[in-house]
């Protein structure tokens, strides 16, 4: 039975938690001791390991240039310091009168860098700049939802939606989706790419490409009191050994690592903070060309699966430091299948005999050779397609490597270039984010070019379903039917970055999600 979200159920709880109930299984790591009360001024130096590919929010999906972002724009919600629920942020309030109507009242006094009044028009301007071919928004397809946006009062906006579709709010409290711009800014630059207003803790101040991003701090913003730091340094440092030096001789006060070895190394050094990461959100995603043979046979995927064997992966290239997985990240708990139950799934068990034998009804007793196409650009992937090379190897796949630079691998990824690639996928916020892109036939990306009528029927019911129970339940199925047809491998999950600081910065907190949207509350003794 659907289940509706009242205003009086907003009022009254701030908000829902639909993947924020992953997160509780992985709460935000402390900084540490007993923190004392909090002290305004300082700039944090961070050591930043890509260089942002443009500021503008609307215009790519880039995790480098969420980064930068979300310190400088707002959305109409945000995730509370559990990030298990959304919250109010530019909206107070918000109601749900029926499943294709929300309606939101915004914030009094919030202004832009700029010092222009925030109203519903930038609002409403927003949501039709996203989905403008012109803007070429990555999140187009997400929003097509939208049939119609009204500011009835310069405080109040209406989205009107073609079909219910649950995952909406949680993309309402994501900078990476929806940054909410002014409206006279963006006509007057044309686009943000090398900057503009918003109305979030920082503004810029300087942007060096592949050097330095400056961000000071915003006089006008609405939550009292913060942030309590002046400004933000980020300073672009892609080799990792030099950004654990930056952070020891104390000139970086903020990093993170990709590999867990570098991140162990930290862990014993004096006044350096290096938390583990309590959850896993990088999903490593093995996709086939399930159009063409061998892979558009459902008995070599099964055969390909059944010769992995995962805890081998996360033991040898994670130090252990990672988790099995589904099609979901096992963040993304309660929907996401746990990783000690993923082993039980229809063919993610090792069982070579069993794939030689698929492999042989398949007609492939002799094995075949195919091509994998990864990039070298985060750590664990080139090596994870060595040793699935050699695992699979044993049933007579004969893989050549193709490694790519990143931004070919992603083409490579979305087009279905190659028979077999692979990418890691970074935070979504709603289970619906990732699995539908990836999976269902009426993705513009769906990389395995998979087309499963079940498939697609149960993920509409999980995306248009109100209920978290229900929901669950259908996440489940949908993760079981891609285990049992094979479409992807997901040979593990893992931190996004291992965050490592100085012990100067206080009152700060890791996320899962790898978000540094607490930096606002934190500050530097």
């Amino acid at each position: 039975m659907m289940t509706y979200i009242t205003r009086r159920r907003f009022l009254g709880t701030t908000g829902v938690g639909l993947i924020g109930l992953g997160y509780a299984a992985g709460l935000p790591v402390a900084a540490g001791d007993e923190a004392p009360a909090p002290k305004r001024g300082g700039v944090l130096t961070i050591g930043q390991d890509e260089n942002p590919i443009g500021l503008d929010p609307h215009k790519t999906a880039a995790f480098s240039t969420t980064n930068i972002a979300e310190h400088m724009f707002s959305c109409l919600l945000k995730w509370d310091a559990t990030v298990s629920h959304v919250e109010p942020d530019l909206a107070l309030a918000w109601e749900n009168p029926d499943p294709l109507t929300f309606v939101f009242h915004l914030r009094d006094g919030v202004k832009f860098h700029n010092g222009n009044v925030l109203t519903s028009e930038d609002v409403k301007f927003t949501f039709q700049r996203m989905v403008d071919p012109a803007t070429r928004s990555p999140w187009l397809s997400i929003f097509s939802v939208i049939s119609a946006i009204e500011a009835p009062d310069s405080k109040t906006v209406v989205f009107r939606l073609a079909h219910p579709f649950s995952p909406f709010l949680n993309y309402l409290a994501s900078v990476r989706y929806t940054a909410i711009v002014s409206r006279e800014d963006v006509r007057q630059r044309g686009d943000l790419i090398k900057g503009g207003v918003g109305t979030g803790p920082f503004m810029l101040d300087e942007f060096r490409p592949n050097s330095l991003i400056s961000l000071k701090r915003n006089p006008y913003y609405y939550e009292p009191g913060l942030p309590y730091l002046d400004g933000l340094d980020f300073r672009i440092i892609p080799d990792e050994g030099s950004r654990m030096a930056a952070l020891r001789a104390g000139t970086v006060q903020l990093t993170w690592m990709s590999r867990p070895d570098s991140a162990a190394q930290m862990q014993d050094v004096a006044d350096i903070v290096a938390p583990e990461p309590t959850s896993f959100a990088r999903l490593i995603l093995l996709e086939f060309d399930t159009r063409k043979p061998p892979f558009n046979d459902v008995r070599v995927r099964r055969a390909f699966s059944l010769a992995l064997n995962r805890e081998l992966i996360v033991k040898v290239i994670w130090r252990g430091k990672a988790g099995l997985a589904a099609a979901l990240p096992p963040m993304q708990a309660p929907f996401a299948v746990p990783s000690s139950e993923v082993s039980g799934l229809p063919y993610a068990k090792e069982d070579v005999a069993a794939a030689k034998a698929l492999m042989a009804e398949a007609g492939y007793a002799g094995g075949f050779e195919t091509i994998f196409a990864v990039s070298p650009a985060n750590y664990g992937d080139v090596q994870i397609a060595q040793i699935v090379q050699q695992m699979v190897g044993r049933i007579g796949i004969r893989i050549k490597i193709l490694q790519k630079e990143w931004s070919q691998l992603v083409t490579d990824f979305q087009s279905t270039e190659s028979p077999i690639s692979m990418a890691g996928l970074v935070w979504g916020p709603d289970p619906d984010t990732n699995i539908s892109i990836r999976l269902d036939s009426k993705s513009t990306v769906n990389p395995g070019k998979t087309a499963d009528p079940v498939l697609d029927d149960l993920l509409a019911k999980a995306r248009q379903s109100y209920d978290i129970a229900e929901r669950v339940k259908l996440y489940r199925e949908v993760q079981q039917r891609v285990a049992d047809m094979a479409y992807i491998i997901t040979p593990c999950a893992a931190a996004i970055r291992w965050e490592i600081w100085s012990s100067k910065l206080q009152g700060y907190q890791a996320l899962p999600s790898s978000q540094r949207v607490a930096l606002r509350q934190a500050w530097l003794r």
